[in-house]
């Protein structure tokens, strides 16, 4: 089952996140544009038993950070310098791919921290590749579709990527489709990707390559790189919480219908759990829109997962 690296070098910044249902979702759109109805209902059908498993975004070189059993701390921090490397070091969103590599046989929460403290650990959460700016935003009533008369403004943190920043996701498909997967890729990076793609927003180039090192087929635990659900098939899962509120795309994000789709709980990137089988982990949603015209409507909360072991420290 062929694994596929894809760099992104953006072109402008984003107005979404690269969350991986949010890709899977362009991709479909893509097939639906490029190929026609028949190939894309095909490919839609083949994904209940044969889904492509997308990763979301992540900086190149990097991988989420596994969440492993939490290591019994039984000294205080000496130091006023120690409590806050400790404290960056719970902050730390990404670790390399190098890192990963290395413990991947033997590993555990002590030896992960102890490693990440002799890495030279870059300013930003983000590994540099984006600024925190603050965002307006109007509530919208989901009732009526329209904002408030008064009221309803707030503002959010979030981290904008710089135009020309690399990133990268993984994309495993059951058989090989390197060529495809350019097509659509190009077709996504040169129309723009998520919310005010018409004003200049999510535009990139990419290169996709097979990837033959990380994705190795044995481990007692798997990480997952995707915003994905909880399937009956992962067995003591460790996991954070993401809340996402999905909207419609395509032609469906125009015209009568209600752009929302429902809030979907899901965990993040990094989560880990024991397989208790083959796979595929999580679940290709449905009914995640109230209109009944759109029961056809999926959601990718499927998980690329990425095989280690686990050892007590």
């Amino acid at each position: 089952m062929p694994v596929y690296r894809i760099r992104l070098n953006l072109k402008s910044a984003l107005g979404t996140d690269l969350v991986s249902g949010t890709i899977w979702g362009h991709l479909a759109w893509a097939i639906r544009y490029l190929e026609g109805d028949k190939p894309f209902l095909q490919w839609l059908q083949d994904q209940e038993v044969r889904p492509w498993l997308v990763s979301s975004q992540m900086p190149v070189g990097m991988l989420p950070r596994p969440l492993l059993r939490p290591e019994l701390r039984t000294e205080l921090p000496k130091s006023l310098d120690e409590m806050r490397l400790n404290k960056a070091l719970r902050k730390r969103r990404f670790i390399s791919e190098s890192l990963f590599l290395r413990l991947r046989d033997t590993m555990s929460d002590a030896k992960l921290n102890g490693a990440l403290q002799k890495e030279v650990i870059k300013a930003g959460e983000t590994n540099g590749l984006a600024d925190e700016s603050v965002r307006a935003h109007n509530t919208i009533d989901r009732l009526t579709g329209t904002t408030p008369q008064t009221g309803g403004l707030f503002f959010e943190q979030v981290a904008i990527p710089h135009a020309n920043a690399m990133h990268q996701l993984f994309l495993s498909t059951r058989e090989p489709c390197l060529e495809r997967l350019q097509v659509l890729f190009a077709f996504v990076g040169a129309n723009g990707f998520g919310c005010n793609a018409s004003t200049g927003n999510g535009h990139f180039g990419c290169t996709i390559s097979e990837e033959r090192v990380l994705f190795a087929p044995t481990g007692n635990r798997a990480m997952s790189l995707s915003h994905g659900v909880i399937s009956h098939n992962m067995r003591d899962v460790r996991f954070k919480q993401h809340v996402h509120f999905g909207k419609l795309g395509g032609d469906y994000a125009k015209g009568s219908y209600s752009p929302f789709k429902y809030p979907i709980l899901m965990a993040r990137p990094g989560a880990t759990f024991a397989p208790s089988d083959d796979g595929p982990f999580g679940a290709l949603l449905r009914g995640v829109h109230h209109d009944k015209e759109l029961a056809g409507v999926r959601h990718h909360a499927l998980h690329l997962p990425l095989l280690f072991s686990e050892v007590r420290s």
